[in-house]
């Protein structure tokens, strides 16, 4: 019984022994603004309409997403995709793999390969058709 009250004394002891300080960086809480908060809000506004300042994690500029025009297939960026994840080019984590020029070529093939065979699938089903 006694032993298992030795910890519990030196806990509260040591806790109390702390608690005297202030905490550091309370001096943010001691802060007197001069202005109200309806001036800083108008001090403010302009520049939120002016998307100076950002609202949250992005402003209205940065949380549209960036369009870019592709002259690629869908059909060959996934077999490039999954070419790059057989021969590992795809990023596990924080080390990112740095491609050969054969694995780069490797990559690229795959995707002219699935054209090439997108192109002939086509073909042969409208040869059939007819």
């Amino acid at each position: 019984m006694k032993s298992a009250l030795l910890p519990l004394v030196l806990a509260i002891s040591a806790g109390a022994a702390f608690a005297e300080g202030p905490i550091e960086g309370n001096e943010v809480f001691n802060f007197q603004s001069q202005q109200t908060r309806a001036e800083v809000q108008a001090q403010v506004a302009p520049a939120y309409k002016a998307d100076i300042i950002a609202r949250g994690e992005a402003s209205e500029g940065q949380d549209q997403a960036t369009v870019v025009a592709s002259n690629l297939s869908i059909a060959q960026v996934r077999a490039e995709a999954a070419e790059a994840y057989r021969v590992g080019l795809v990023a596990q984590g924080e080390i990112l793999p740095v491609p050969t020029a054969a694995q780069a070529e490797q990559v690229r093939l795959a995707g002219v390969r699935a054209v090439q065979g997108n192109a002939v699938a086509q073909g042969a089903a409208t040869t059939i058709a007819n």
